[in-house]
């Protein structure tokens, strides 16, 4: 009797491959093609830089989160800076990686600055979110600024990464910067950010006292470039002082503390917030559910 030699299971998994960098290489075409027409609107437009390729001075950008939305009247005020602080492992990581994410799923550029955890960490919480920031970064709608690897003399294996050199040198790190957000800029039409963090900002700064006019310098310069800008911060590390500085610089602050086994919420600045009261919020997996809220315009 002859017996046929079953598919092996390296067999099943070239395949899979072989399918799965098809669909990227179709996937990258359209995603090429789409970069060649929005190169061609920014042309024909009488303002290149105006309302059709950035966010609208009155325009809310959606946090990620329906409720928050609601809590936000409809999400952060665009072209600004937000101040996501609180305790170590907080929501407020949860928060900025759905802002990417919902950012990316709109077909809206972003620039991820890390500072404090490996570009892999970055990329492996956005996975679990649901979308593979490879293909991002091949588009070009995904740019990872790692100012982390060469602080701990690690190598950086992210081959679209822009990997900067001696972060203590705050001139150094704001000229690097500016450069590679106008590159951004220059080739995509737009961009938005999420920054981690100001806690290794200020840490590897060489000189505390000049960390303020840096903040203010690139905070600033995000804003005219039409940037929406989440910046991290763990709370309780530094003097109280330095957070309100900080926040001088903000348009707005998602701040999150924890009580016993409960987490909370509340916001400043962005005038349009329905409370500024402190929220309970549920973190279940990837997800927040925000507690009640009283829905009334504050005047």
């Amino acid at each position: 009797m002859t017996e046929f030699p079953q598919e092996s299971s390296d067999g099943k998994l070239q395949d899979l491959m072989d399918q799965r960098r098809k669909l990227q290489e179709k996937l990258n075409e359209t995603r090429s093609l789409i970069e060649q027409i929005d190169g061609s609107i920014r042309e024909l437009s009488p303002d290149p830089v105006g309302s059709s390729n950035v966010d609208n001075e009155n325009q809310r950008i959606s946090t990620g989160f329906a409720r928050l939305d609601d809590l936000l009247h409809g999400g952060y005020p665009s072209s600004s800076n937000i101040l996501l602080s609180g305790p170590p492992y907080s929501s407020k990581f949860t928060l900025a990686n759905r802002f990417i994410v919902s950012s990316l799923k709109e077909s809206y550029p972003v620039v991820i600055v890390s500072m404090d955890k490996p570009i892999s960490e970055i990329k492996s919480d956005l996975y679990a979110m649901g979308i593979s920031a490879d293909s991002y970064e091949d588009s070009g709608y995904l740019k990872f600024v790692d100012a982390y690897s060469r602080s701990i003399q690690m190598d950086n294996n992210d081959r679209n990464a822009i990997v900067l050199d001696n972060v203590s040198n705050i001139s150094n790190f704001l000229k690097a910067m500016d450069q590679n957000c106008s590159m951004m800029l220059s080739s995509m039409g737009k961009y938005r950010m999420v920054f981690f963090s100001l806690t290794a900002w200020i840490t590897q700064s060489s000189d505390d006292k000049l960390f303020p006019k840096a903040l203010q310098h690139f905070s600033q310069r995000r804003k005219m470039e039409g940037s929406t800008t989440l910046y991290l911060i763990e709370d309780g590390i530094f003097q109280r002082s330095l957070y309100e500085n900080m926040n001088y610089f903000m348009d707005g602050s998602v701040e999150f503390r924890t009580e016993s086994s409960a987490e909370y919420l509340r916001v400043r600045g962005m005038k349009e917030a329905q409370s500024r009261d402190w929220i309970e919020v549920v973190h279940n997996g990837n997800d927040l559910t925000l507690g009640s809220f009283e829905l009334k315009r504050i005047r």
